[in-house]
């Protein structure tokens, strides 16, 4: 696995393992397994679980004793009722509360990064940036980013923190796949989803992002299995016809390839030309190597490009 590096301090591998990976129960021969292959960066959150993801990878990694191999990101101020997400917790208290709450959690004195889990805009970032990089301060997060936050307000954030000797943002967590999908479509009006506007800064600005559902939660290795709309993730993705012509392209290509949809699905987000790790989680360990196929070839940008427009490469 490549990395991105992210800071001086902190490089992450071009895939990330998601906390999804923590119920299974190969749980940790997955852990075990991503690291031999190269791996190096875990995602968890305080909201994952009710913290039990916290416990489990602090578990792992005091069982290894890997902490300074390993890159560890938690995110906190998630909603505490995903029923009414616009409801945020965004003050200080918040803020250095879940980030201490978690690193209690997994036993750990620092997150590598951490990132806030949604934003509201309403909420000036004067009241948000000074008490990040007071975290950064004390050694509790090397580096700070966010998750859900649109480009104009990172980029809003980042101008206020260099303005004033803070701590930028120096990563972003957002929905990015080769399946399209919107807010409406999650229906969860705090998600930020990947589009034309948000793409042309993070490419100008070579802004890393950690891209979840990168694999689109399984749509296009279900559309090649045959199920039935019925049995797609239709709200997220199988709505879309685009995202039919899609699957129809990216299957053509694995079969050309010699690979699974799957991994060419991560291969997509990895191989693209904006700063990417993607974001991914497995159940079992027969599916993570299914995956882990993507270790053998790399994407051109024609490839990318057939797979978005559906035009031919050379």
């Amino acid at each position: 696995m490549k990395k991105i590096t992210i800071t001086d301090s902190v490089a992450i591998t071009d895939i990330t393992l998601g906390a999804g990976v923590l119920n299974s129960p190969d749980k940790d021969d997955l852990l075990d397994r991503y690291v031999a292959l190269g791996g190096n960066s875990f995602d968890t959150a305080r909201v994952y679980e009710d913290g039990r993801s916290d416990i489990l990878l602090g578990q792992w990694i005091k069982s290894r004793r890997n902490r300074q191999t390993i890159v560890l990101c938690t995110k906190g101020c998630h909603p505490k009722d995903p029923q009414v997400m616009h409801i945020s917790r965004l003050t200080p208290a918040d803020i250095r509360g879940d980030l201490e709450t978690s690193l209690t959690a997994i036993g750990t004195d620092y997150a590598d990064l951490y990132l806030l889990h949604r934003d509201n805009p309403r909420i000036p970032v004067e009241a948000i940036m000074p008490a990040l990089h007071q975290l950064v301060t004390e050694g509790k997060a090397l580096t700070i980013g966010a998750s859900n936050w649109t480009a104009g307000r990172i980029n809003e954030a980042n101008q206020f923190a260099e303005k004033n000797g803070l701590t930028p943002f120096s990563v972003s967590q957002m929905h990015f796949s080769l399946a399209q999908t919107t807010p409406a479509l999650t229906t969860d009006v705090t998600h930020v989803t990947m589009n034309d506007i948000e793409y042309g800064w993070y490419l100008e600005n070579k802004f890393p992002v950690m891209a979840f559902s990168a694999q689109a939660k399984g749509f296009f290795s279900q559309v090649a299995k045959g199920l039935p709309l019925k049995e797609l993730p239709h709200k997220y993705y199988g709505f879309l016809p685009e995202n039919h012509r899609r699957a129809e392209r990216l299957i053509k290509l694995a079969a050309e390839l010699g690979t699974n949809p799957s991994a060419l699905a991560l291969a997509y987000v990895r191989d693209n030309p904006l700063r990417t790790s993607a974001l991914c989680a497995f159940s079992s360990m027969a599916q993570f190597e299914e995956s882990m196929d993507v270790l053998r070839f790399n994407l051109t940008r024609e490839q990318i490009t057939y797979l978005e427009k559906g035009t031919m490469w050379c």
